[in-house]
């Protein structure tokens, strides 16, 4: 790959400039729709209050008409995609044919202001981003390395649910039917995705049920971790991308699972399940419940995120690969 160094750009090539957020949130919305696989984790509504929920700096670069580059800078000067840990997946903002140039442009950013050190965590491996940076600030004086950092499985949804559990393997298909069977055995079990009428309720019960979990899934809903939750389902609601489904086993809210759907992608974020009934497997049954009334949206994929837990393959889930691109000055 050969880069567009600074000292080299044409008046045709893309610069990158530091811009308001706002004032981009138009182009940016659009962007964000025309990537290779669109995640709600690049939107400017995610990233605005992932932002307002980060101390560090915040920057924006508007690359070109092609691209944006959501970026923070830590105390020690150290530039990272915007976001934190919370966000699951980190990238340049930019149609899949603009992702090269785009990347080129943000090297040539990062050695023009002579930073350092860079750390972007979480990018696709399947996108030319972190190899494209490598490259690039290989070239311009940085030592590059990208490493392979945590899948995010996902599966292709097919037409409708028989399909679907037609599509996992034999092993597959009869654990699933068996602890659906198990758990609709003698009980009334319903699942749906919540009304706008419910949301602060059912929010209130995915909290309560994280906190009677065990473990780190307990330790994990702190103060600031449920105003986050709360502060991401009020900006996806008012686009009409949050998916709250809710599992009532007996006339009790069982588990509750927080995602969205975006561009066609059902995107499961995080669930709580109420530890009392974990023999019946309410957790991949719920996911199960989700899969079928996905499908009946439409829905063309259903995204299980970060993290390679078992379950996520007893569904079917393929790996995507995260990575992490880590660049010093030389």
């Amino acid at each position: 790959m050969i880069c567009i160094l600074r000292d080299i750009l044409t008046a045709s090539d893309p610069v990158a400039i530091a811009r308001d957020p706002e004032s981009l949130a138009r182009s940016w919305s659009e962007l964000a729709r025309r990537r290779a696989h669109p995640t709600v984790f690049l939107t400017p509504e995610w990233l605005a209050v992932a932002r307002a929920h980060d101390p560090r700096e915040q920057l924006t670069l508007e690359i070109g008409t092609q691209g944006i580059a959501a970026l923070a800078r830590d105390k020690d000067g150290t530039i990272s995609f915007a976001g934190g840990e919370l966000t699951d997946e980190q990238d340049v903002v930019a149609r899949a044919s603009d992702v090269p140039v785009v990347a080129e442009a943000l090297a040539a950013w990062i050695a023009d202001q002579r930073i350092g050190r860079t750390v972007f965590s979480y990018v696709p491996e399947e996108v030319p981003t972190a190899e494209t940076l490598r490259t690039c600030l290989t070239a311009s004086g940085y030592d590059a390395n990208v490493e392979r950092l945590v899948t995010s499985p996902r599966l292709d949804l097919p037409a409708d649910f028989p399909a679907y559990l037609q599509s996992l393997t034999k092993k597959e298909r009869h654990e699933l039917r068996r602890k659906m069977r198990r758990l609709e055995s003698g009980r009334e079990v319903r699942f749906r995705f919540a009304d706008q009428s419910e949301r602060s309720e059912v929010l209130d019960r995915f909290v309560a049920l994280h906190r009677r979990s065990r473990g780190e899934k307990a330790d994990f809903m702190t103060a600031e971790n449920e105003r986050l939750f709360r502060d991401v389902a009020d900006a996806l609601a008012s686009r009409g991308w949050l998916r709250l489904g809710v599992l009532d086993v007996d006339g009790a809210v069982a588990a509750v699972l927080f995602g969205w759907k975006y561009e066609g992608t059902m995107a499961l974020y995080n669930a709580a399940y109420d530890p009392d009934l974990a023999s019946l497997s309410v957790g991949i049954v719920s996911h199960a419940y989700a899969i079928r009334d996905a499908i009946g949206e439409g829905a063309r994929a259903y995204d299980l995120l970060r993290g390679g837990e078992p379950y996520k393959y007893d569904l079917g889930a393929d790996d995507h690969w995260l990575v992490r691109l880590v660049a010093e000055r030389r």
